[in-house]
């Protein structure tokens, strides 16, 4: 999949998860997470999304494991969880990002490549669900369909208060805050309807054409 794809799905898939299991889906932190575990397991290509900005961590890998290698296994994703839990990250924090992690495996397990999901116990060993073409239109409809349906399961969660958590709240109160200081300032009378505008260009009063007068002298009309 390209790296558009795996972000919207990424991120789409963590807002249904976290409105499932009651935690805010809207939160900025926990999608940007999702958004970048989606892109982590590419951290083995140098010339990917995230590989392009880390170089430095990116080229050792690739020429050790290379593309599609270490990165896109179960192994990986095992690694991360222990090391979330060893430093004592807080789950609301590792969730998303093995969240967006497994979405980038399962986006590729859709491509004829596949992927080594055993890997290093079986490095040659792939496996592979080849319904899509990267980049293509199978592509795109796949992660169109897959989307709908996420968002379409949303409406079945409780939607009051999703804005009333974390940063969002902080934004909206923010807002409010703004947008009473600015109706404060406005003079009174502002509000009133305006009146009509005068037509423009001006129009010329009409002249009314002489009125023939009877001739009294001949008594005949003019």
């Amino acid at each position: 999949m390209m790296a558009s794809s795996h972000i919207i799905v990424g991120a789409a898939t963590w807002t249904w998860l976290a409105a499932r299991f009651g935690l805010p889906p809207l939160e900025p932190l926990g999608l940007g997470l999702a958004v970048l575990g989606s892109l982590a397991p590419d951290i083995d290509h140098p010339k990917s999304t995230l590989g392009s900005r880390l170089k430095p961590i990116s080229v050792p890998i690739s020429l050790v494991f290379g593309h599609r290698g270490i990165t896109h296994s179960l192994f990986a994703v095992a690694g991360c969880a222990w090391l979330f839990s060893e430093s004592g990250v807080h789950a609301a924090y590792s969730a998303p990002f093995l969240v967006g992690y497994l979405t980038h495996l399962a986006g590729d397990l859709l491509s004829p490549s596949g992927l080594p999901l055993l890997y290093p116990l079986k490095r040659r060993r792939t496996f592979a669900l080849p319904i899509i073409k990267t980049g293509g239109f199978s592509e795109q409809l796949v992660v169109v369909i897959l989307c709908g349906w996420l968002i379409s399961g949303l409406f079945g969660c409780d939607w009051r208060g999703l804005l009333q958590t974390g940063a969002w709240r902080d934004a909206v109160a923010l807002v409010d805050e703004a947008e009473s200081r600015l109706s404060s300032l406005r003079p009174e009378g502002e509000d009133a309807a305006p009146t009509a505008a005068a037509p423009w260009p001006p129009r010329k009063p009409a002249i009314k054409p002489p009125h023939r007068v009877a001739s009294a002298a001949c008594g005949v009309c003019g």
